[in-house]
């Protein structure tokens, strides 16, 4: 064939592709061989937790996960009245020692106390919850995080009561302050080698409820503040010296029958802050091709979460980045991290969108199937939730309960062989 006829016959064929699929505006286009068929087709499955290696441990005490928060060492030390469904807490704080002497023109001198006073912080409180009020009683100067609500609470009653506080409907949260004066003072006075005071509180409102109180970490503990006269025996008068204050030294607060995690339940929350860690094993597969829409984890309550109403407890999802069990190193990628707020009970399947968290999965497949829950703010809320694991049943059989994902996902778009 002469180079003439060739180039013919290319020209030929070439005009054969360009009219068989060609862009035409004002028709459908025609080029079934080339174009997908069929329809976008949308999915849901659900995917369990990997069998038995769901968990819960307290937080161990290593940087990369943020460090072990113990009870008493929150942003707020916990405190409610007998009957609160979420738990009964009593508070403590320890103030740093007190001198019985004051420096006047640099000489040392004892002193009188005239007044005392000791200020709270209110964090947060059920502000629909009225007729609050707070005690303070006097406690051992050896109180330590040892203390228990087996120990503490029987301590509290009358003879070692030093004041109560009555909290205005009106006051939300701020400083409260309880006075003493006159005879009063006896129930602190601080006298030799006892010059420490450790207060314990309870408190009362017209329905059972909590309050959050200040604490060391949240910069807003109690103070012990005494306003005193020196004892100046070579003048005819005595100076004032405006106030010894003292702050605590310690804190932290106990509670009846805490909730002790168990190795067939996911407990997250409490104090110790029990963290929960859940591993999936999507296969890569499904994770190339699917178009993954939402990707919901569903936890299921043992019992109802109970919070505190206008102060609501925050579960928090965050990618792990590294599986290293209890010291796991997390994302500080606010991007991977979800925080959901409880209602005041909630009691039926918490579900928790972590869509972002998947789509990490898919487009890095070094980063581990695992995801860290937490209740915050840690040690210092009320929420304590305890969930079906995948080595636990619920009352019905039939209804699945483990920790799970369910996924709404597209599959890979058809397209016809040429």
């Amino acid at each position: 064939m002469s180079r003439l006829l060739r180039w013919a016959a290319a020209a030929a064929v070439g005009a054969a592709i360009i009219t068989a699929c060609q862009e035409r505006l004002t028709s459908p286009a025609q080029c079934p061989e080339l174009c997908p068929g069929g329809s976008a087709q949308v999915f849901d499955t659900i995917m369990p937790a990997v069998a038995g290696l769901d968990s819960s441990f307290p937080a161990a005490k290593d940087a990369a996960t943020g460090g072990y928060v113990a009870r008493g060492g929150g942003v707020a030390l916990l405190l409610s009245s007998d009957g609160f469904a979420a738990s009964q807490d009593r508070a403590i704080y320890r103030f740093a020692p007190r001198s019985d002497q004051v420096l006047v023109r640099d000489t040392a001198r004892s002193y009188t106390v005239d007044s005392a006073q000791i200020n709270l912080t209110i964090v947060a409180r059920d502000t629909l919850v009225g007729g609050l009020r707070l005690y303070l009683y006097r406690l051992p100067s050896s109180v330590d995080s040892t203390a228990s609500f087996e120990t503490i609470d029987p301590l509290l009653v009358d003879a070692n009561l030093i004041d109560s506080i009555v909290v205005p409907d009106s006051v939300h949260r701020g400083t409260v302050s309880a006075k003493v004066i006159g005879t009063d003072l006896s129930r602190i006075a601080l006298v030799g080698a006892d010059s420490t005071l450790a207060i314990g509180l309870r408190m009362a409102a017209v329905t059972p409820t909590g309050v959050r109180v200040g604490s060391l970490v949240g910069t807003n503990a109690s103070t012990f503040i005494s306003y005193v006269t020196a004892n100046v025996p070579d003048t005819a008068t005595a100076i004032l010296h405006p106030a010894l204050t003292r702050a605590t030294a310690f804190n932290t607060f106990v509670t009846l029958n805490p909730i002790v995690p168990v190795d067939s339940l996911v407990t997250v929350g409490s104090e110790p802050s029990n963290r929960g860690l859940l591993r999936f094993a999507l296969s890569s597969q499904f994770l190339d091709s699917a178009t993954i829409v939402r990707a919901t984890l569903e936890l299921t309550p043992v019992q109802p979460i109970i919070g505190l109403p206008d102060d609501p407890s925050i579960l928090r999802t965050l990618a792990v980045v590294a599986d290293l069990g209890a010291k796991s190193p997390i994302t500080t990628d606010v991007t991977f991290i979800r925080d959901d707020t409880l209602p005041p009970v909630q009691s039926d399947t918490l579900r928790v969108d972590i869509t972002r968290i998947v789509h990490l999965w898919q487009s890095t497949r070094s980063r581990p199937q695992s995801v860290s829950l937490r209740m915050v703010p840690e040690a210092a809320t009320f929420g304590r939730a305890v969930f079906f694991s995948t080595r636990s049943h619920g009352p019905d059989p039939s209804v699945l309960v483990a920790p799970r994902l369910r996924i709404t996902y597209q599959r890979a778009f058809p397209f016809e062989n040429p």
